[in-house]
C-alpha cells in the first residue's frame, strides 16, 4: 500500500519489536493499549506472530512510514475485528510531535481504510478517542467520522466513540 505523497504502510515484522516497545515506554503510547500482561519484548513478538493472519486473529498492524525517508514514524492497527457485520475498530499514533500535523495521520487513515474495504471486506471504522484529545477530534471528523456515542467510560477514561461507513 503507498500514497506517494507522505506515506507508506507496511505490516509490522518480529525486526519491529524493539522500536515498538521504545514506542510504547519511551513515549508513552502504552497508556492508550489495553493488555493483560506487563510489557516485555517477548510479550511484543507474540503479539506480532499472533497478527500473521488477520483472518484467524482479528487483528493487524501496520508501521507508518515517512515516504521521503523510510522512516517509522507512528503505527495503525484494525483490531476486534469482525468478519460477520463488517466492521472494526482502529487505532493510530504518530509518535514522535515533530511529525504531527503535516497529513500522516490523515493519509495512514485513508490507506487503512481501504485496506479494510479491499482485503478485508470491512465497511465500517469505529475509533475510540478521549474526549480531551483535540487533535485526535479534529482528525477522525476531517475525515467524515462521526460520533456514535460520547462520553464513554472505558478503562477509567471518558472517550468519545467515532464511526465511519463506507
Amino acid at each position: 500500500m503507498h500514497n506517494d505523497d507522505l506515506i507508506f504502510l507496511r505490516r509490522v515484522e518480529l525486526r519491529d519489536a524493539a522500536l515498538i516497545l521504545d514506542w510504547e515506554t519511551d513515549n508513552g503510547l502504552g497508556r492508550y493499549t489495553e493488555r493483560d500482561a506487563p510489557l516485555t519484548i517477548d510479550f511484543i513478538e507474540a503479539i506480532i506472530k499472533e497478527q500473521n493472519n488477520v483472518f484467524d486473529t482479528g487483528k493487524v498492524r501496520f508501521i507508518i512510514c515517512n515516504s521521503h525517508t523510510n522512516m517509522p514514524i507512528g503505527m495503525v492497527d484494525l483490531y476486534n475485528i469482525d468478519f460477520t457485520i463488517e466492521s472494526a475498530e482502529v487505532g493510530i499514533a504518530i509518535v514522535d510531535s515533530i511529525n504531527r500535523q503535516k497529513g500522516f495521520a490523515s493519509a495512514a487513515l485513508e490507506e487503512i481504510k481501504e485496506f479494510a474495504a479491499t482485503v478485508l471486506g470491512v465497511y465500517c471504522l469505529r475509533s475510540f478517542v478521549e474526549v480531551d484529545n483535540i487533535p485526535s477530534t479534529f482528525l477522525f471528523e476531517g475525515l467524515g467520522y462521526e460520533i456514535e456515542e460520547s462520553n464513554v467510560i472505558v478503562s477509567d477514561k471518558t472517550m468519545n466513540i467515532y464511526k465511519i461507513e463506507f
